[in-house]
């Protein structure tokens, strides 16, 4: 949700507008401490698949590292057509029939997982990240509809899967001086309670909603991107 925001909100509140590189910058800060924390949170919960966990960091990490170089040579237009595409697929993917009840229920320390399509996916994710400061939400269906993991695994492993990629991206863009220090800095500052306080919903809430509610978000943002793109 921070990308439309950072991107569309300033001028109608009366302040100068950001470019996309500028907003993949801020976002994918915010991103990398909201992840840390949230990450954190569900770890010490037992919702986290390790070895997903493990595999996902390291691989999206990697391609995370290349996508935020490889940003600094792309336009703007790039960018937000690759966010689009993104958005598109992730809102598709989730019209997909839900999983069963039995899928659903099963822990953490008993899931198998395909290592190599888990890789290879982790890996495009991590790019996407790169170069946008925003992506991982992409992995979530993924997880969920190709390698048939259980919804709250999927949100709380892929948590921490973001919080290493975004490290990385975020590696990247630094190294490329593309951070604006004080704007990220008012961007992260609320990150620490917003994070702690989704880990707390995430309990609560059963699977299907929290499916719902993460395709309601993901297609305004569609909606919205599209817009701007076909505009």
């Amino acid at each position: 949700m921070l990308f439309p925001l950072l991107f569309y909100a300033p001028v109608p509140l009366g302040f100068e507008s950001l470019d996309v590189k500028t907003v993949t910058a801020l976002v994918i800060s915010q991103v990398f401490f909201a992840t840390l924390i949230g990450g954190t949170a569900h770890w010490r919960s037992g919702r986290v698949h390790r070895q997903l966990a493990l595999i996902g960091a390291v691989t999206a990490s990697a391609g995370s590292f290349v996508g935020g170089i490889a940003s600094e040579w792309v336009s703007d237009w790039f960018l937000l057509l690759l966010f689009g595409v993104v958005t598109l697929l992730a809102v598709a993917m989730m019209f997909l029939p839900e999983p069963s009840v039995e899928r659903e229920l099963t822990p953490a320390g008993k899931l198998v997982v395909p290592l190599v399509p888990l890789a290879l996916l982790s890996s495009l994710t991590g790019v996407v990240v790169g170069f946008l400061g925003a992506g991982n939400f992409i992995f979530i269906p993924l997880m969920i509809y190709v390698l048939k993991v259980p919804t709250r695994i999927s949100i709380a492993s892929n948590l921490v899967i973001a919080a290493a990629s975004t490290f990385s991206g975020f590696s990247g863009k630094l190294l490329t001086g593309q951070i604006p220090f004080l704007m990220a800095l008012a961007v992260v500052a609320g990150t620490g309670i917003g994070a702690l306080g989704g880990e707390w919903s995430h309990g609560q809430l059963s699977p299907r909603a929290l499916r719902y509610i993460y395709a309601a978000m993901v297609g305004i943002i569609t909606v919205r991107i599209w817009i701007t793109i076909l505009g």
